[in-house]
């Protein structure tokens, strides 16, 4: 009994990390096309990409709360859901 309720943790847990892995990947395209079409000044540009490139490393270390965070703050300065 003990190894089916580990092993359904085991699978919530899983399922959970690949939704929130998603959702990066899916805020960073939008940060991505945004910063493709969007005016801004250069330093503004500079700050956006460096707070994409920060979510990228975030996200790919697994860190996804903190990566859906610095995303959440990109795009909301860049005025996209």
């Amino acid at each position: 009994m003990k190894i089916l309720l580990i092993a359904a943790a085991l699978a919530a847990f899983t399922a959970a990390n690949a939704f929130a892995n998603d959702d990066c990947k899916s805020d960073i395209d939008k940060i991505d096309a945004a910063l493709a079409t969007q005016e801004m000044t250069p330093d503004e540009k500079a700050e956006l990409e460096d707070m994409r490139n920060q979510a990228v490393q975030l996200c790919g270390a697994g860190n996804l709360s903190e990566g859906l965070d610095v995303t959440s703050e990109a795009k909301a300065r860049l005025n996209i859901e």
